[in-house]
């Protein structure tokens, strides 16, 4: 009689033959699991240390300006200026129009990465205005921009609200086309870059005049870039003005 092949039956008691490989197989396989999703874990680049502040919505009270990009210049001087958006992928500057160089309370909630600020405003659709006057105080005069110079910077191109702290890590190519739609909705655009001690530096972007730039810089989101331009720090920081074709792949 030729010798009988051991045949799994689901019902029966489990061949000696499997029992013995499933001892030897199954921890290999369960071990190769857990070293493949630690080095995967370990590889993962540091999302970064953006906060959303995703809570109850917080009042702060200033003077809105619009330019380059809607800003709540604040009635104290630390910070002295924050960036506003709207929520989701949308600027704010519809939102401000009525209420520039108006003193004002805004209603929103705080993103908050390396020291840079902005609000989110609580405007979900049918909302009353997150925006109302104040009867007292009185508005502020926006500083006059500081011009800083010509310089060459090589960096990032991101969308300022999901790299502050909606989303992590908010940039890179995998980033690039929700940032593109954020920039397309009046998101402003930001260029990260790295100086000479290694610490990031935040830029913001605008055309030639100081006003909002969009098309022009949407090819080149979440890419390695080299922008020229003039550099000169607002009441909300560093802004730097393009000129057509300023921007570069290195």
């Amino acid at each position: 009689m030729p010798e009988r092949d051991d045949f799994y039956v689901g019902y029966l008691t489990l061949p000696r033959a499997h029992k013995r490989f499933l001892q030897i197989a199954l921890p290999l396989v369960v071990f190769a699991m857990v070293f493949s999703a630690a080095g995967i874990a370990l590889n993962q680049r540091d999302p970064g240390a953006g906060v959303w502040q995703t809570g109850e919505a917080s009042t702060w009270e200033g003077t809105l300006v619009s330019e380059p990009y809607p800003t709540l210049l604040l009635d104290r001087d630390d910070p002295p200026a924050l960036l506003i958006v709207s929520m989701g992928k949308r600027g704010a500057r519809d939102a401000i129009d009525p209420y520039t160089r108006r003193h004002v309370r805004v209603r929103g909630r705080l993103l908050e990465r390396d020291g840079r600020r902005m609000i989110e405003l609580d405007n979900p659709p049918g909302a009353e205005s997150p925006i109302s006057i104040l009867p007292e105080g009185r508005a502020r005069t926006p500083p006059h921009p500081a011009p800083l110079g010509r310089v060459t910077l090589t960096g990032e191109i991101l969308d300022a609200k999901c790299y502050l702290g909606a989303m992590k890590p908010g940039d890179g190519k995998a980033h690039k086309a929700c940032a593109t739609l954020c920039v397309r909705g009046g998101i402003p655009p930001m260029l990260v870059s790295i100086d000479d001690s290694g610490a990031r530096v935040y830029t913001l972007l605008a055309d030639e005049s100081g006003q909002p730039i969009t098309d022009p810089i949407l090819p080149f989101i979440g890419e390695p870039v080299v922008v020229t331009g003039e550099l000169e720090r607002r009441a909300v920081g560093r802004v730097l003005r393009l000129a057509p074709g300023a921007i570069a792949r290195p």
